[in-house]
C-alpha cells in the first residue's frame, strides 16, 4: 500500500481488441460443429445484444482458418435488409438477371476456393437478413457447399429460412450466456493489466450482468472520468457510475421508444426494486406493466405467492434516470412512498426503503419514519442515509437517540470532527437517563479514541463523567475505561476494571466496548478460553442489539487475533471466513475490514502471497495519508509481515516507513507487532542480527506490559531467526498461557539451543498440526541445518524436503531458516549475513554500521569467507548466497 501514487486516466487505454475470456467450451463446441465432428453443418450462436456473439464467431473462424480453410464474413444490417441480397452485395455482381441466377452467382462466388480447401462463412446478425439472403444461407447449408457460423439476437424475429437452420437440425444452436462474475473479474484483470479489487469486479458485473459490450462502455467512461484508477498495484472503483451518451443511445435503441405509461413502469421499478406488483399497479397502469414485462423491460418473480417486479437489466434504470430532472424524481418517489403506506412494514430494509423514498420526494417531512429508519440504516451499514435521516429528525426536534445515531454515522463516514461537535453540544448532564448518558459518553470517547486519535482526551471525557455521576451509574462507564486500558497495553488493569461489573445489564454500546476490551486484554494475557466465551457472547449481543451490529466487525478482528496469537489457526480461519461471508454483499468499511481480517488469518496459516492479496484489497480504501481511525495503521503491520515473507523486501520497507510515520496514538497494544514487522523487514534484507535484536525488543515490550501471549510470538520469531537463547523464557510462558503455540515454540527453542534435530522435527510437526505452516517450515529447516552440520546427509535431505514441501504449501516463502537450509555452506551465520549485505551493494563501512561492528571485523569476515569457499571478490561471494551470477561490472576486491 505504501506511498504509491494513483494512476491517471491516461495511464490505461481499453481501446483495441479485448481478450476472449470464458469461452473455451463454446469455442470447442463451434469447432466440432464446423469441422463436422458432431454431424452438423455449422452452428447458430444466439444471445442478447452485446453478449459477445460476433467476437466469438470471428474468433472461432480465425482458429479454424489455421487449417486448409478459406473464410468469408457477411454482416447483415437493418439498412441492407431493404434490398434483395443486400447482405451479399459484395458477391452479387449484376443483379438485373433472374433471382435464381443471381442466387446461384452469389453462392458460386462465396464458395470459390482452391482444390482441397474448405469454405467457412460467418453470417453476423442473421435475424436482419432479407428473405433472399436468408435463402442463400439455407442453400449453402442444405447443399453442404460450405460450413456456416451464424449469429442471431435472442428475442428478435428471424426469416423463416434462418429459423429452419436449427429447427431442421442443419446447424447446432448455442445459447451464448453473459460472462459470470469470475469471468468478468478475469477480463478486467487482463484489460487493465493488473490486480482488480473484488468489489470493483462485483459492482461491474452487477451493473452490466456480464454483457461485454456494456462492460466496455462503462469501463471506458469510468477510466476517462477517473473513478476507476490504480493505486499500489490494485484497480479500484470509487463513486457512482455515469452512463456515457454512446451507451445510453445503444440501450435506448435496444429497448425502443417507450410510450409514457410504459416508461413510467420502468422508472418506478428502477427507483424501488424489487417492488410488489400490487404496489406497482397502484402507481402505474396495469396494462402498461404487462406490456413492459412482455417487452422484456421488467421481470416478474414469485416468492411465496408474492409477485415482485425487477428491471430486466440494471442499465435500463441508469439510462432512464440520467434523463430525469429533479421534479420527476421527487414526484415518483413520493407516489411510491404513499403507495407503500397501504402495506405493513416487513423488516428494517422495508423501513429504510420507505424512508429513503419519502426523503427524496416532494412530500411533507415524516420525522417518525425518519427516526425509525435512521436506526435501521445503521444496522444495514447504510451510513450516508442514516446520517441524512438522523439530521432531518433532529431538525424536527428529535432527542439524544438521533443525535448519537448521527454522530456515529458521521464518524464512520470520516467526518469525525463534525461528530465530536455534535456530541460536545449534546445534553450531558446527570439528569439524562443512566443508559443514555453512559452511551453518550461512551460514543464520544470512542470517536476521540479511534477516528480522532486523541486517547488522552478520550480518557479525560470518561474521567470527568465518572466524577459527575452518582455511584449507581458508574458501572456503565467501566467498559470504555476497560477498552482504554486494553488498547494502552495494560491488560491486567483492563480485566480488573470489569471484575465487579454485571455485563448482562449494560446497554448495547457499553456492553460491546466491554467485549472489545476484555477480548484484547484476555487474549494478550493468554486467557484464551475466557476471551472466546466473551467473543461468543458478543456475537449474540450484536444479533439482538441493532445499535452495535456494525461493531461486530471489530469484535471479529479481536477474536481472530486472540486465536492466532494462541495458535488456534484453524479456528481463526473459520471465524475470519464467517465474517468475510457475512460482509460479502456490503460495501465500504465493513467489506474492507472483513477482507483485511481474512488476510490476517490467511497469513496465520503461512500463505503470505495469498494474504498479501487480501490485505492490499482490504487496505485499498484506507490510504495512509488520510488514515485517522487507525485501521490502515493496524493492518499495514500485517501487510509488512506478509510482504517480507513473500520476498518483497522493498515493498515491505516502503510500507514500514509509511506506518512508522503514521503510528496511531491509540494503538499502543500492537507496539510489539510493529517491532516484529520491522524485524521481518530486516530479515528479508538479510540483516539477521538486527532482526533478532528487534524481535527481542518486541518481546521485552510485551513482557513489560504483561502481554504474555504476544511475548510468545515475539520470542518464537527470534527463535525462527536463529536466536538460541529464548528457550528458558518460552518454557515459563508455556506454563502461563493457553493454546498450542507456546508449547510448540518452547519445544522449537529448546531443540535449537541444544542442536537437537529430532526435537526440531517434533516442533515442526506441532506447528503444522496447529495450522501454522510457515513456523513448521522454519523448524524443519533448522532440523535440516543441524543434520547437515552433523554430517547426517540423508536426514538432512529429508528435513530439507519437508521444509520445501511446506514452503510450496505456503505458496512460496522466504525466511532466514529456509535460506540456510537450502544452501549448505561452510560459512558461519555471521559470514553469510555480511556477504548478503555486501551483495546488496553496501560498502564495508555501511555493513559495519548496520551490524554494529568495526570495519576491520567486516573485512575479516569477508576474507575468511573467501578462503573457505575458494572464491574471490564480493560479487562471487554474493553469488554463493543469492544463487545469482555475479555482475560482470563488479570488481573482485573484498574491500
Amino acid at each position: 500500500m505504501g506511498a504509491g501514487h494513483p494512476s491517471t486516466p491516461a495511464d490505461r487505454s481499453v481501446t483495441g481488441i479485448w481478450p476472449l475470456i470464458g469461452r473455451t467450451e463454446e469455442l470447442r463446441l463451434i469447432n466440432a460443429a464446423v469441422t463436422g465432428a458432431n454431424g452438423y453443418g455449422g452452428i447458430v450462436i444466439a444471445g442478447s445484444a452485446g453478449v459477445g456473439k460476433s467476437r466469438l464467431a470471428q474468433e472461432s473462424i480465425h482458429l479454424i482458418r489455421s487449417g486448409r480453410w478459406v473464410s468469408r464474413w457477411v454482416r447483415a444490417t437493418a439498412s441492407a435488409r431493404a434490398l434483395p441480397l443486400g447482405a451479399f452485395a459484395e458477391w452479387t455482381g449484376d443483379i438485373a438477371g433472374a433471382p435464381m441466377l443471381v442466387v446461384r452467382n452469389v453462392i458460386s462466388h462465396l464458395t470459390a476456393a482452391a482444390p482441397g480447401t474448405k469454405v467457412v462463412i460467418g453470417v453476423d446478425d442473421a435475424h436482419l437478413l432479407d428473405d433472399l439472403s436468408a435463402f442463400v444461407v439455407l442453400q449453402l447449408v442444405q447443399r453442404r457447399l460450405a460450413k456456416v457460423v451464424v449469429t442471431i439476437r435472442t428475442g428478435e424475429p428471424c426469416p423463416d429460412a434462418v429459423n429452419a437452420l436449427w429447427k431442421e437440425r442443419y446447424l447446432q444452436r448455442l445459447e451464448l450466456q453473459p460472462l459470470s462474475l469470475v469471468e468478468t473479474e478475469t477480463l478486467l484483470r487482463e484489460v487493465l493489466g493488473g490486480s482488480v479489487e473484488s468489489e470493483l469486479a462485483a459492482r461491474m458485473w452487477k451493473l452490466t450482468r456480464g454483457n461485454v459490450l456494456y462492460l466496455r462502455h462503462v469501463l471506458e467512461r469510468e477510466l476517462t472520468d477517473g473513478r476507476i484508477r490504480e493505486r499500489s498495484g490494485l484497480w479500484r472503483w470509487a463513486g457512482h457510475p455515469v452512463v456515457s451518451e454512446t451507451l445510453a443511445e445503444l440501450i435506448e435503441q435496444q429497448i425502443g421508444r417507450l410510450p409514457a405509461p410504459i416508461g413510467d413502469v420502468v422508472d418506478v421499478v428502477s427507483l424501488s426494486e424489487p417492488l410488489e406488483t400490487t404496489t406497482l399497479c397502484r402507481v402505474t397502469d396495469r396494462e402498461a406493466a404487462e406490456e413492459a414485462e412482455k417487452r422484456g423491460l421488467i421481470v416478474i418473480s414469485d416468492s411465496e405467492g408474492t409477485l415482485s417486479a425487477r428491471l430486466a437489466h440494471p442499465l435500463y434504470g441508469e439510462v432512464r434516470r440520467a434523463r430525469w430532472g429533479p421534479l420527476r424524481l421527487q414526484r415518483l418517489s413520493g407516489e411510491i412512498a404513499v403507495a407503500l403506506t397501504a402495506t405493513p412494514e416487513v423488516d428494517s430494509r422495508d423501513t429504510v426503503r420507505r424512508a429513503a423514498l419519502w426523503l427524496n420526494s416532494d412530500l411533507v417531512a415524516n420525522p417518525d419514519l425518519y427516526s425509525r429508519a435512521a436506526a435501521a440504516a445503521m444496522t444495514l451499514s447504510d451510513f450516508p442515509l442514516a446520517e441524512r435521516l438522523a439530521n432531518e429528525s433532529i431538525a424536527a426536534g428529535a432527542g439524544i437517540e438521533l443525535i448519537m445515531i448521527r454522530a456515529h454515522a458521521l464518524a464512520v463516514l470520516n467526518r469525525a470532527e463534525e461528530a465530536e461537535e455534535v456530541l460536545a453540544a449534546a445534553p450531558s448532564t446527570p439528569a439524562l437517563p443512566n443508559a443514555d448518558l453512559s452511551r453518550l459518553v461512551t460514543l464520544r470517547a470512542i470517536i476521540l479514541l479511534f477516528p480522532l486519535g486523541r486517547p488522552q482526551e478520550s480518557a479525560n471525557v470518561v474521567t470527568t463523567a465518572l466524577h459527575d455521576l452518582e455511584p449507581s451509574k458508574l458501572q456503565n462507564l467501566a467498559p470504555i475505561r476497560c477498552l482504554h486500558l486494553a488498547m494502552s497495553a495494560q491488560p491486567g488493569p483492563a480485566i480488573t476494571t470489569m471484575a465487579s461489573v454485571d455485563r448482562t445489564i449494560l446497554p448495547g454500546l457499553p456492553a460491546m466496548m466491554a467485549t472489545w476490551g476484555l477480548i484484547i486484554a484476555l487474549g494478550d494475557c493468554g486467557r484464551v478460553a475466557e476471551a472466546v466465551r466473551i467473543a461468543e457472547a458478543g456475537y449474540k449481543l450484536a444479533a439482538h442489539a441493532p445499535e452495535v451490529t456494525y461493531q461486530t466487525i471489530a469484535l471479529a478482528e479481536f477474536h481472530v487475533v486472540t486465536l492466532l496469537l494462541a495458535g488456534y489457526v484453524h479456528e481463526a480461519m473459520g471465524a475470519a471466513e464467517r465474517t468475510f461471508r457475512e460482509c460479502s454483499d456490503l460495501h465500504g468499511r465493513m467489506h474492507s475490514m472483513s477482507t483485511a481480517i481474512m488476510g490476517m488469518a490467511v497469513l496465520g496459516t503461512g500463505r503470505a502471497a495469498r494474504a498479501t492479496k487480501y490485505l492490499r484489497e482490504g487496505l485499498a480504501d484506507e490510504y495512509e495519508e488520510s488514515d485517522s481511525t487507525g485501521y490502515w495503521y493496524r493492518y499495514s503491520l500485517v501487510l509488512i509481515h506478509a510482504l517480507a515473507l513473500s520476498g518483497n523486501g522493498p515493498a515491505a520497507t516502503e510500507v514500514l516507513q509509511a506506518a512508522t510515520s503514521r503510528r496511531h496514538p491509540s494503538f499502543t497494544f500492537v507496539e510489539s507487532e510493529r517491532l516484529l514487522a520491522a524485524a521481518w523487514v530486516a530479515a528479508a534484507e538479510g540483516a539477521i542480527s538486527t532482526a533478532i535484536d528487534t524481535a527481542r525488543q518486541a518481546a521485552d515490550f510485551a513482557a513489560q506490559h504483561d502481554q504474555f501471549q504476544r511475548e510468545v510470538v515475539c520470542l518464537d520469531t527470534a527463535t525462527r531467526f536463529g536466536d538460541p537463547t529464548t528457550a528458558e523464557r518460552l518454557q515459563v510462558l508455556a506454563d502461563w498461557v493457553e493454546g498450542p503455540r507456546a508449547t510448540a515454540a518452547a519445544r522449537h527453542a529448546s531443540a535449537l539451543a541444544t542442536r537437537d534435530p529430532v526435537g526440531l522435527s517434533d516442533a515442526s510437526d506441532r506447528f503444522e498440526e496447529m495450522g501454522d505452516l510457515l513456523a513448521a517450515m522454519d523448524a524443519a529447516a533448522h532440523a535440516a541445518t543441524v543434520y547437515r552440520r552433523r554430517g547426517c546427509n540423508g536426514s538432512a535431505l529429508t528435513a530439507t524436503a519437508r521444509a520445501q514441501r511446506l514452503a510450496e504449501a505456503c505458496g512460496g516463502a522466504d525466511t532466514p531458516a529456509l535460506r540456510e537450509a537450502q544452501q549448505p555452506s561452510p560459512l558461519t551465520g555471521r559470514q553469510r549475513e555480511v556477504i548478503t549485505l555486501a551483495a546488496q551493494g553496501l560498502s564495508n563501512k555501511q555493513i559495519a554500521e548496520k551490524m554494529t561492528l568495526s570495519v576491520r571485523t567486516v573485512e575479516g569476515h569477508l576474507h575468511r569467507a573467501a578462503q573457505r569457499t575458494g572464491v574471490s571478490g564480493r560479487g562471487d561471494l554474493g553469488a554463493i548466497i543469492t544463487g545469482d551470477q555475479p555482475p560482470p561490472d563488479r570488481g573482485h576486491e573484498l574491500e
